[in-house]
């Protein structure tokens, strides 16, 4: 009885310094946000259906880039996004400023109005995969830039769509 006591406290104790040390972690793991006036900016578009998701919140990728991660398929090209603030306020919603705003893999970074209304940008993937949609900021200025993750940056659900996506070409091949 003595052992099992002592057992179960000295696991009772390893548990609740181990959540200690994990929390410290998870603190640590945050990522800084886009933000315009306060209102965090996310990736909108075809893509999620327009929607706020957590997973299209712009994040910092370094001290001028901030982006977010898409899975797109090159048959349903072109896809048509923003970058823009749950309520799409003026001053929080980057479209193209200048007109045909269409993004291709290596293509030149696309100047932002972000006082944007119904200027939405164009990206035409050049194969199935996930890509990284990114706000770069030059002073002033802002620039979309578009371009394939590299497999380092996928998260899980992103890299499960590339394992389906190679299991496809596998049995197309066949």
């Amino acid at each position: 009885m003595k052992k099992t006591f002592l057992s179960t406290a000295l696991l009772g104790a390893l548990v609740a310094l181990s959540g200690c040390e994990q929390s410290a972690s998870i603190t640590n793991l945050t990522a800084a946000t886009f933000k315009v006036d306060g209102k965090e900016i996310y990736l909108r578009g075809e893509m999620n259906d327009y929607a706020i998701l957590s997973s299209y919140k712009l994040v910092k990728e370094d001290d001028y880039k901030y982006c977010a991660l898409a899975p797109l398929r090159a048959d349903w090209a072109p896809y048509r996004f923003k970058f823009a603030d749950p309520a799409w306020t003026n001053g929080a919603n980057f479209g193209f400023a200048q007109a045909p705003g269409v993004l291709r893999e290596g293509s030149s970074p696309v100047l932002l109005n972000r006082f944007s209304r119904f200027e939405e940008l164009r990206y035409f993937p050049s194969e199935d995969g996930v890509y990284q949609f990114c706000i770069s900021v030059d002073g002033d200025e802002y620039y979309a830039i578009v371009s394939k993750a590299q497999h380092a940056k996928l998260g899980l659900i992103d890299s499960i769509f590339v394992k389906q996506d190679e299991k496809t070409l596998e049995n197309t091949e066949e």
